[in-house]
């Protein structure tokens, strides 16, 4: 019992300064990404549950505030207006001018017109330019069915991106929710079996495995809080929310 008592004691500090070195690592990454200077403790923050919404909460959420929709929606609506633009130089020009002249000479002839009205209208329109608007106004309804193509073709991507994350922060919840509860038992477990070892009912080695049961649980609890919140920020990227609330808190 002694020896493995030890063999676990020894394996538990192997993994500890593992998990130290890992933890040294990332607070120096952490510390040069966001700039400081010196060293920093880290607060442990309650977890907090997150109510779920339904997925078309989120996808309407995407549609609404994706950036890179945002950018084929406006390049669609211009792509719209550059084919009535093309269409438009069908038509006609019409120009209209006008011209209001005084003089006033000195000395002045008596047949000398001191003042002038005139205005010109000009109809223009073209008779033949060897098919060029036709081919600009062909250009410009194949970008736009082109810029159209982006957007929905864009649009499916997001909706199908929603749906994975969503699916996804359904599973981490429900593991969550188990593991939790696996937590709860082992930790009832691992305080009948020292109850039972205080009255010579269990034996050490079976304190050692409860104990063990109970690091495990917690890992895994752990791991799946992890994960979940991961989740939750994998959905807010998803629906364009987390470049808002970067862009708000800057």
């Amino acid at each position: 019992m002694l020896l493995r008592a030890e063999a676990e004691l020894s394996g538990a500090l192997a993994d500890r300064m593992l998990v130290k070195s890992d933890y040294d690592l990332a607070k120096v990454q952490l510390r040069r990404v966001v700039g400081l200077n010196g060293d920093f403790s880290l607060k442990k923050e309650p977890f907090a549950d997150r109510e779920i919404l339904p997925v078309d909460a989120y996808l309407t959420t995407a549609l609404i505030e994706r950036s890179d929709l945002k950018g084929l929606e406006i390049q669609k609506k211009m792509s719209e207006q550059q084919v009535r633009y093309a269409s438009g130089a069908h038509w006609p020009n019409l120009t209209l001018s006008g011209v209001y002249s005084v003089t006033d000479p000195s000395p002045a002839a008596s047949t000398i017109n001191r003042e002038s009205i005139f205005a010109v209208v000009a109809l223009n329109f073209p008779i033949f330019e060897g098919g060029l608007r036709l081919a600009e106004v062909k250009e410009a309804r194949s970008k736009e069915k082109q810029s159209g193509y982006y957007y929905d073709d864009l649009k499916k991507t997001v909706e199908i991106e929603v749906q994975a994350v969503y699916l996804d922060l359904l599973a981490q919840l429900t593991t969550l929710k188990f593991l939790d509860d696996q937590l709860v038992y082992a930790g009832d477990n691992y305080r009948a079996v020292a109850r039972q070892f205080e009255f010579g009912l269990a034996t050490s080695i079976d304190v050692i495995d409860a104990n063990t049961l109970l690091v495990a649980a917690e890992r895994k609890a752990s791991d799946a809080a992890y994960n979940y919140q991961m989740a939750f920020m994998r959905m807010k990227q998803a629906t364009g929310m987390l470049l808002k609330e970067i862009l708000a808190q800057e």
